[in-house]
This record gives C-alpha cells, structure tokens and sequence, in this order.
C-alpha cells in the first residue's frame, strides 16, 4: 500500500475515532485501539466514498489494522490503481 494512503487512512481514523496518530500501527489490533466492529463497518463505508472504491460483503473479519489497509488496497487494486 502507498505510504501516503496508509497515512490517510491513519489520518481518518484517528479523526474519527479520536485514537492517537501514533497509536496506528499495522500490527494494532480494533480492540486494543477500542474500535468495535459495527463503528469500523461505519468508517469503511466512509472510506468507500472517499476513496472512490467498493470493499465487498465478503471481507474476513478486520481483527488488526493491517487487515484494514489489505481491505483497502485490495479494493483498490480490483478498481485499477491509485484511489
């Protein structure tokens, strides 16, 4: 994933959830950043119409942020490049 973008994302989220910047980090996982799964599905829709990009049904549960950027770059890459 795009450095800038993985910023982005960081930038959103800590926007929204009012996580610290430097709390985000790939390996971070929702619980310990206490960001339930119903509020991320609600940021990922967000991100969706940002981004310009649709992240599916069919997703694996988003248990780390990491898994978060794969999501978005995976979607991404099904559109055909940068967001």
């Amino acid at each position: 994933m795009d450095h800038d973008l993985q910023q982005e994302i960081c930038t959103a989220i800590s926007a929204h959830f009012g996580v610290a910047i430097e709390k985000l980090q790939p390996e971070a996982t929702m619980e310990s950043l206490n960001i339930d799964s119903l509020s991320m599905i609600e940021f990922l829709f967000d991100m969706e119409d940002k981004l310009g990009i649709s992240l599916g049904d069919s997703r694996e549960p988003l248990k780390t942020l990491g898994d978060v950027f794969k999501e978005i770059d995976k979607a991404i890459a099904a559109k055909g490049g940068a967001a």
